[in-house]
């Protein structure tokens, strides 16, 4: 593990340093994997206009400290997001020029949108394009206010900040909470920035993209995307050099190699990123507890009935979304082992030294002023602050996102378990298939290899450093999976003993 980074200044006002000490400022569970991945292409989009994206300068200076700005693009937001009416009108006018009338009526907006009948002539025209944009949007089915529903990023002029209802106010960083910005920092220090930079401005954010163009022709003549920008400084990523950052970025390398195009490479490298960023945070958190093994996931492929392997993965997941707050104990927990601790307990007003040491290492500013008592009740009163602050959003990362990505499921009665769903199995195929097709147990064993996920025997004794107890569950598993695969065109069996897993966006070579 390298030194901790000391953090940017801009954190001061923070009530406690405990999450972001431990992961990076921040993880939020309000802030799913899909908005993730728009906060970073967008940091992205506005550091390539600058000539460094992805070449931010850190080494020997520290923690990067820069500035990045995101269009508002409110114009655009309304057409799509703030636009009910426009199904309403088509139906109910029958001219053209009916129908622009009696729209451009309905619009409660300082924008004069008038100029859209000369570009599109038919009202019917732009119907169907605000419609398919709507149809398209990035989670369609969550219910946000307009000005935080995001268009599917086809190009640079489909990226834009997450706003408040009062769109020319600051963000809240409900959304756009900055783990965007931590896979920035990540794929920033990975040793692999400049090559990554030059495949995603050319295959993710091109400008001359179909859709990327059609969003332009809806914005008014003459705006300036540029001209009404939110801008923030650079989150807070705790350490230079990580293993989870090199993983990621050879995940990141090896889709952006597949013969695919941006638009279909968007959600498998949604996924993915967002469970390289589960396996940061359980590495590090492991690490807080002392705890030097590897995280892993066990995975039950889907049965028709309960099986050994249900219990067992039920048991990891719960075990992995108890760790962060495990973490967090662990880390409080870690003042009194300070040669400061020791010194505040011998001094001749002890409860006031431990408090000053306490509220400087933790940067911790209760909501209701300094605590009293004596040093262990005010230990404790910091210990709860810490772990109650936790629990409200950091703590559910683990859950939500898990199931966001495809990697758990969760039913009434049961709880919730590992189990993949064909969208994260296709992504996972896309990834570890290098040469076009791979032996299927070869395939098991890199996918334990790369993301630490436990589907056979062999797998579970590397994860657990012993055979397992009920070997034929663990056949029987994966035999599902290899049944899923077939099921999904990505696997062929040529023989009783051979296997492969096939890559259809990968050739041979």
């Amino acid at each position: 593990m390298s030194m901790r980074l000391n953090p940017p200044s801009i954190y001061k006002g923070n009530k406690i340093w405990a999450d972001e000490a431990i992961w990076g400022h921040r993880f939020y569970d309000d802030q799913t994997p899909w908005l993730t991945l728009l906060e970073f292409l967008s940091i992205f989009q506005s550091r390539l206009e600058e000539g460094k994206a992805l070449n931010e300068v850190w080494k020997g200076g520290g923690h990067e400290s820069f500035t990045y700005h995101i269009p508002r693009l409110i114009p655009l937001r309304q057409l799509v997001f703030n636009n009910p009416y426009v199904r309403y009108v088509e139906e109910n006018h029958q001219s053209d020029p009916e129908r622009w009338q009696a729209w451009l009526k309905t619009l409660s907006s300082d924008e004069d949108f008038r100029y859209l009948q000369k570009r599109f002539g038919s009202f019917s025209r732009l119907s169907r394009v605000v419609e398919f944009f709507q149809t398209t949007a990035i989670e369609p089915h969550r219910q946000r206010r307009w000005t935080s529903r995001f268009l599917f990023p086809y190009g640079p002029n489909c990226l834009y900040a997450d706003l408040p209802a009062n769109v020319n106010g600051s963000p809240d960083r409900r959304f756009f909470a900055r783990s965007g910005e931590l896979l920035y920092l990540m794929l920033n220090r990975s040793g692999k920035g400049n090559e990554l930079a030059e495949m995603i401005s050319e295959k993710l954010l091109r400008q001359d993209e179909t859709w990327n163009r059609v969003v332009r022709a809806l914005l008014p003549e003459g705006h300036r995307i540029g001209s009404n920008l939110v801008s923030s400084p650079i989150g807070y990523l705790p350490f230079a050099e990580r293993p989870e950052y090199e993983n990621l970025a050879e995940t990141w390398t090896s889709l952006l190699n597949l013969d695919l195009s941006g638009e279909a490479l968007l959600d498998p490298l949604m996924r993915l990123s967002s469970l390289h960023m589960l396996l940061y945070m359980l590495k590090r958190a492991n690490e807080e507890v002392g705890d030097t093994s590897e995280p892993k996931f066990v995975l039950e492929i889907a049965s028709p009935r309960r099986t050994t392997l249900f219990e067992l993965s039920k048991e990891n997941f719960g075990a992995n979304r108890m760790l962060s707050t495990r973490a967090v104990r662990a880390y409080i927990e870690s003042a009194k082992d300070d040669e400061r601790w020791r010194e505040a307990l011998q001094a001749r007003a002890p409860a006031e030294a431990v408090r000053e040491y306490l509220t400087e290492r933790y940067k911790w500013q209760p909501d209701d002023g300094p605590p009293s008592g004596d040093p262990d009740t005010i230990f404790e009163a910091l210990r709860t602050y810490a772990e109650k602050r936790h629990q409200q959003h950091v703590a559910k990362v683990h859950m939500e996102w898990a199931r966001q990505i495809g990697l758990a499921v969760s039913r009434r009665g049961a709880g919730t378990w590992y189990s993949p769903d064909d969208a994260l199995l296709k992504a996972l195929v896309m990834c570890v298939v290098d040469e076009g097709r791979e032996e299927y147990h070869r395939f098991l064993t890199k996918l334990y290899d790369r993301f630490r996920l436990v589907i056979g025997a062999n797998e579970a004794e590397k994860a657990f450093g012993t055979l397992p107890t009920d070997q034929n569950a663990f056949m029987q598993n994966t035999q599902r999976l290899e049944q899923r695969l077939r099921t999904l065109g990505l696997l062929r069996r040529l023989s009783d003993d051979c296997a492969y897993v096939e890559n259809p966006f990968r050739s041979n070579r």
